[in-house]
């Protein structure tokens, strides 16, 4: 056999190769398509909805409310609280997605599964003015009765509708954020009280402040919406507050950016601060601690 026949042999053999491996790779996208699709063909939808623009859910004491505005989604019972936006759409698509476990074929009195007096309900809004609500009974093994508006029709569902109601705001909302200020890009921090007013720029004392920038996080609220005559009981009115100024580069943009922070009196504690951010009217506790090592250097021995 020639050098030239070997050669085209080779090549034959390897374009069969591929082609083999292509067709099967095509057969295989297929079959996945096929899959997905009769997947997606036994699902059992609770609700006809793509577009939710209002929901609330409630376990028979608590209820949660939120409508979608022009300006997004906002709490019913405060529309001035910043919400986190991702969460609170979240569980409208969840609400919008939720599908069955199985449908009873032919289900006894709704009162049989708890659906006459529901542990827990929840109520939506759709874009095209449609309202309904889910209503949950009794528990099924892992699973939950369910029936939707008055259809009468009985489902199970799973247990992970659980997590989608929150009753506790403080995992709803948007809270201020602290930029990102380290001893490399901070450049120079005044306190100010009724007092005095103090000025760090030195590079030992931007290092020791910006641990403590470093470690602050506004978490923990005290007041989701403070009324300006309420800035006294925090210790955050004019008069009584200590402003905190840190200048310094942003990481991202390059650009040199202000950060203020209104310090405020001791809670009940004795152990955190009230704090504030400028132009937020969420009041936070911060450890005492971490708030002084933020705005006060270390003199040192004398």
């Amino acid at each position: 056999m020639t050098g030239k026949r070997k050669v085209w042999i080779v090549a034959i053999l390897l374009l069969a190769l591929v082609i083999v491996n292509w067709s099967l790779g095509a057969w295989n996208k297929k079959q996945d398509e096929r899959e997905s699709k009769e997947a997606e063909a036994a699902k059992i939808y609770l609700v006809d909805a793509e577009d939710i623009t209002a929901y609330s859910y409630n376990n028979g004491e608590s209820e949660m409310s939120f409508t979608r505005t022009d300006d997004g989604w906002c709490y019913d019972e405060d529309t001035e609280i910043p919400m986190n936006q991702d969460t609170i759409q979240s569980t409208a698509d969840s609400i919008a997605g939720m599908t069955a476990v199985r449908q009873l074929d032919e289900p006894d009195e709704l009162a049989d599964y708890g659906l006459d007096s529901p542990m827990y309900t929840i109520a939506y809004k759709d874009s095209a003015g449609s309202e309904s609500a889910i209503y949950i009974g009794n528990g099924a093994g892992e699973n939950y009765y369910a029936t939707v508006g008055d259809t009468g029709k009985v489902y199970t569902i799973s247990s992970d509708f659980l997590n989608l109601m929150q009753f506790e705001l403080a995992g709803l909302v948007q809270y201020d954020t602290v930029p990102s200020i380290g001893s490399g890009n901070l450049k120079q921090v005044t306190v100010t009280d009724s007092e005095e007013e103090s000025v760090y720029k030195e590079d030992d004392e931007l290092a020791e402040l910006a641990g403590g920038f470093g470690t602050i996080a506004l978490t923990d609220c005290a007041d989701y919406h403070v009324a300006e005559n309420d800035l006294p009981e925090y210790g955050l009115d004019e008069e009584h507050r200590t402003t905190v100024t840190a200048e310094y580069t942003d990481n991202a943009s390059g650009e040199d950016e202000k950060f203020l922070l209104y310090v405020g009196s001791l809670d009940d504690s004795g152990e955190n601060r009230y704090v504030t951010v400028k132009d937020s009217a969420m009041v936070y506790k911060v450890s005492d601690a971490i708030v002084r090592n933020l705005m006060t250097v270390d003199e040192g021995e004398e």
